[in-house]
């Protein structure tokens, strides 16, 4: 009983801004970006003419163990691939 009132007792966030006022949240974020950038997740390119980039978004999750207790707060940046239109974007 005692995880059922864990959970209904912590607030995932909707956004980043929201995400940013909380340092557990905060370092999940932060811990995302260094786990891209460790494996080499993009490179840094020009944007070709007359293409607009693909937007991200993030994503909040809280990581539970077998028996309840909270592992650990996961964020996840996620690009918006749903923008894109097939041979205008890409092909």
């Amino acid at each position: 009983m005692h995880h059922l009132s864990q959970l209904s007792s912590i607030s995932i966030p909707s956004n980043k801004h929201e995400a940013l006022a909380d340092p557990k949240w905060t370092k999940a974020m932060v811990d995302e970006m260094e786990a891209l950038g460790k494996n080499n997740t993009w490179d840094f390119v020009s944007l070709p003419r007359g293409k607009k980039t693909v937007g991200c978004k993030w994503v909040f999750i809280i990581k539970h163990r077998a028996e309840g207790t909270i592992e650990r707060y996961k964020a996840r940046l996620m690009a918006k691939g749903y923008t894109q239109s097939y041979s205008v974007d890409y092909q």
